[in-house]
């Protein structure tokens, strides 16, 4: 496989070591998240990609997120013993994405290949989720394979599902009207805030789903919305239409006083 002029893992690394970049992949192996973890449960491996979020990197990835989101951001979940090297790890992919495309994109391309081959040998669906705690418009970020250039990752990949949440309001929309332009492998789920709530009215009624964050248990309803357990697993293409994922407050979130966690019966 031959992606961006590169045709191995190797050679995309030692593109971007020359460019002072020490990560040693992009992906990370579906065990070491929890929550994506959980979707081998449902038969679906999936390996999620971790960049610096909003303004963290210097770069803004994240260009809809709200000061509730940034304070709350997964970012900060984990054990705190690891958090200085998480953090330097994920700004250096932030700056190769911006810096030096080119490779980055033939890295990432390579690695999702290789988790395609190890989820069929497993007899398992390949799931990969771009966007974990970022909100970068991948169906806008071309690549080229094997001479062939493709829209983006998502088609490059067809028999791969792709989902991410986001607060790009005009990405969830182009979703759930089931734009002509959209990846049909790539799903989203519209993600609350303290905000956006007429976005999030007009995402529901659009046909798409929303996911939102609870400070205690889940409602059986949010705002006359189902709401179904969203922390059972991470894979949203799973979910039903026009419904609530309701998620439980981690890390940061659960001392959120902006509106962007629901507090109380509601």
């Amino acid at each position: 496989m031959n992606v961006n002029g590169y045709e191995t893992k190797a050679s995309a690394l030692r593109a971007l070591r020359a460019k002072g970049h020490k990560f040693v992949g992009l992906l990370t192996a579906p065990e070491s998240n929890p929550k994506v973890y959980k979707n081998m449960k449902s038969g679906v491996m999936t390996s999620p990609l971790h960049l610096a979020p909003a303004s963290v990197s210097g770069w803004n990835v994240c260009p809809q997120a709200s000061e509730g989101c940034i304070a709350a951001c997964l970012h900060t979940a984990g054990n705190p013993a690891y958090m200085a090297q998480k953090f330097n790890s994920r700004n250096d992919k932030t700056r190769a994405y911006i810096e030096n495309r080119a490779a980055f994109m033939a890295l990432l391309v390579l690695e999702i290949a290789a988790l395609e081959r190890k989820a069929a040998k497993m007899d398992m669906a390949c799931g990969v989720r771009l966007n974990a705690t970022s909100d970068i418009a991948w169906e806008r970020v071309p690549v080229t394979v094997d001479g062939v250039k493709f829209t983006n990752v998502m088609t490059a990949f067809p028999e791969i599902t792709f989902y991410d949440y986001t607060k790009v309001t005009k990405r969830a929309m182009a979703f759930a009207n089931k734009s002509p332009r959209w990846p049909s492998n790539y799903h989203i789920t519209f993600s609350k805030s303290e905000t956006n709530y007429s976005d999030v009215t007009k995402v529901l009624k659009a046909g798409g789903n929303v996911a939102a964050v609870f400070e205690k248990a889940l409602p059986d309803t949010w705002q006359g919305v189902p709401v179904i357990n969203g922390d059972e697993t991470d894979f949203r293409p799973h979910d039903g239409i026009g419904v609530i994922a309701g998620l439980k407050a981690k890390g940061d979130a659960k001392s959120d006083e902006s509106g962007f966690v629901i507090r109380g019966a509601v």
